[in-house]
């Protein structure tokens, strides 16, 4: 093996450690709990190679975020389905983010606690701002849906339309994971009602003032 391959596979072994300690750390005891020296001793590496690579601990969180969120939208996307009414077809997707953030109360109140400001009309390469791209482009193919099947009148860019979900969205999983044990029914309950809400709005149709 040549040595530059030899490096890099070091190094990825090394990555995968640091990511791997840091996901265990943040769900077991809490981000807020989770000190760089603690991921460090338990990746076997130093804090300052963690800093290095991956900036700080809110980088690491949000890069972690991010992979498991493309898992989660892939699964989530499956559920795409042109025989859907608008408000099953959201809740049926929503309902996979809403078990992965369940699963870990304290890592993902940790997460929404960092993502409080974002400008959708910027391209923001972040891990964070990858992660709120891609829920925005998937919540926006249902609305697509919708509005091919007659579900949607109102005269608004579906990239509006889709925004607007995705703040609803964000805005109920906060108030969902500020219970003690979250219970992912009953917040998809009060997800689909606010959905509800708007939908009787994208169905009357007329110009938006």
């Amino acid at each position: 093996m040549a040595p530059g391959g030899a490096h890099e596979k070091r190094k990825r072994r090394r990555f995968a450690r640091i990511k791997e300690a840091a996901r265990e750390l943040f769900r077991d005891q809490g981000y807020d709990r989770t000190t760089l020296r603690q991921i460090a001793k338990k990746a076997r590496v130093s804090a300052a190679t963690i800093v290095y690579y991956f900036g700080e601990k809110r980088d690491l969180l949000e890069l972690l975020f991010n992979e498991e969120h493309r898992l989660v939208s892939e699964q989530a996307a499956l559920e795409l389905s042109e025989d859907k009414e608008f408000l099953d077809q959201s809740i049926d997707g929503f309902r996979h983010y809403y078990r992965y953030f369940g699963a870990h109360p304290q890592y993902a109140r940790a997460i929404m606690t960092g993502s409080t400001f974002y400008d959708p009309s910027v391209p923001d390469p972040s891990p964070a701002g990858q992660s709120i791209a891609r829920s925005i482009a998937r919540i926006k193919r249902t609305v697509e849906i919708a509005r091919k099947r007659g579900e949607i009148a109102l005269d608004e860019s579906d990239d509006a339309l889709a925004l607007l979900i995705f703040e609803i969205y964000h805005n109920q999983c906060r108030y969902w994971l500020s219970a003690a044990k979250p219970d992912v029914e009953h917040g998809l309950a009060q997800l689909r009602h606010a959905l509800s809400i708007i939908h009787r709005g994208f169905a009357a149709g007329g110009a938006a003032r």
